[in-house]
């Protein structure tokens, strides 16, 4: 698990007006959780009108959460095939009775969803789906990918603002304001294929002169 995606899913949050919390800075009597780091545990600090029912959110439900505990599992290594899930026993805390106490505890009894940060999710709709499922049956209530919170969050950045105090988003923003970035996705402008051909110019040639009546 690395500390940078951990981070970026925290200052995303932030970006969107949510209090904070990871599990590591609270009271230390709380009962343990295996890889607390991964947890996060979020308010929003002006509570929405509404929450979200999607299961896979959208860049437009994220904000619409009220009070969620946040699991990232960013393995940026492959997409998060159903074989992941299926074959994961560290998977889906966020979903678990133990982890519920601390929420409890946290926000005081106010209910609160729990929220699965993954990777990348496979690409057919039959893998999609069954990844879905399974994470449903571990208790998971909403899944978040990488590339919808990475795209949400380069969208909001401002590219002449000042984020400073946070390297990763400063990063960002620098990548941002220097137009390596299209669409706002993390599409470099560096060519990804290669040119088309090069077709010869034709050369011209000149006609045989046309012989002559009188030589004949």
């Amino acid at each position: 698990m690395s500390d940078v995606d951990t981070q970026l899913v925290r200052e995303y949050f932030e970006l969107l007006h949510y209090r904070v919390l990871t599990h590591w800075q609270h009271d230390a009597h709380l009962p343990r959780v295996a890889d607390a780091g991964t947890l996060l545990f979020i308010e929003h600090a002006e509570s929405p009108d509404w929450e979200t029912s999607e299961f896979l959110l959208r860049a437009a439900d994220t904000p619409r959460l009220r009070r969620a505990i946040v699991e990232v599992r960013a393995w940026h290594g492959d997409r998060f095939y159903p074989s992941v899930v299926e074959n994961s026993a560290t998977l889906a805390h966020a979903g678990s009775k133990e982890v519920r106490q601390v929420a409890a505890t946290i926000f005081g009894g106010r209910p609160a969803t729990n929220v699965l940060v993954v990777s990348e999710l496979p690409k057919t709709r039959e893998q999609r789906d069954r990844t879905l499922a399974l994470l449903r049956e571990r208790g998971i209530e909403h899944v978040l990918d990488f590339p919808t919170l990475l795209g949400d969050l380069l969208q909001r950045l401002n590219p002449q603002g000042q984020y400073a105090p946070s390297p990763t988003l400063q990063a960002l923003r620098l990548i941002k304001r220097y137009h390596f970035l299209r669409r706002q996705q993390l599409e470099f402008s560096f060519p990804g294929e290669a040119p088309p051909p090069v077709r010869p110019v034709p050369i011209a040639t000149t006609p045989d002169p046309m012989p002559d009546d009188s030589e004949a």
